[in-house]
C-alpha cells in the first residue's frame, strides 16, 4: 500500500506541476454508465472532480456499482490529453486519450467477503463542449487489476457531465 500511495502522490504532484504554467479550470461532475466485470454488465454511478488546461486534464473519480450480491467501488485518477487537435480545432467535440490508475474494492454480500486491489489502464473518449461552464463526456476505460483474485480486468463505458467553476 505504501508503494501505491507514493505512486499516487507522485502522479498528483506531476499533474499539478503540468498545470503551473497554463491557466487551469476546475470542474465537478456526475457520471453514469456500466462496467463489464466478470463478463457481466454492472450499472454504475459516480462523482468526478478535476482540473483541466488547454492541453491536459486530470480527473479523480469515485464509482459505485452493484449487481446481485456484489458491490464494487473504485477510486481512480485519470490523466488525458486531446488527440487529433488540428482536425478538431474549431469543433465542439474534442477526442482524448490517456492513462488511469486507482483502487478497487469488491464486497460479496453473500459471504461477507471483501477483496481490494489496484487498477491501471488506458482511457479514451469524446468531450462535447456545451458552453463555457458545461461539457458532456462519453468515455471508455480498459483496466487491468492487481491483487484482486476474481477480477483480471474490467471495461467501463460512461457518460459524464462536468460543471466548470
Amino acid at each position: 500500500m505504501k508503494t501505491f500511495n507514493k505512486l499516487y502522490l507522485s502522479l498528483i504532484l506531476l499533474s499539478s506541476s503540468l498545470f503551473a504554467v497554463e491557466k487551469s479550470y476546475s470542474f465537478i461532475g456526475i457520471q453514469t454508465g456500466g462496467s463489464s466485470i466478470k463478463k457481466e454488465f454492472v450499472p454504475k454511478i459516480g462523482l468526478r472532480y478535476g482540473i483541466q488546461t488547454k492541453k491536459f486534464r486530470t480527473t479523480l473519480s469515485y464509482d459505485y456499482a452493484k449487481k446481485s450480491n456484489n458491490k464494487y467501488q473504485t477510486f481512480i485518477m485519470q490523466m488525458d490529453t486531446g488527440i487529433f487537435s488540428s482536425i478538431f480545432r474549431n469543433s465542439l467535440v474534442k477526442p482524448y486519450a490517456g492513462v488511469s490508475i486507482g483502487v478497487m474494492q469488491e464486497d460479496d454480500l453473500h459471504c461477507s467477503c471483501t477483496d481490494r486491489g489496484y487498477v491501471y489502464g488506458i482511457n479514451t473518449g469524446l468531450a462535447y463542449i456545451f458552453n463555457d461552464n458545461l461539457d458532456f463526456d462519453l468515455g471508455y476505460r480498459y483496466l487491468e487489476t492487481s491483487k484482486i483474485k476474481d477480477i483480471a480486468s474490467l471495461s467501463d463505458l460512461s457518460l459524464s457531465m462536468h460543471y466548470f467553476y
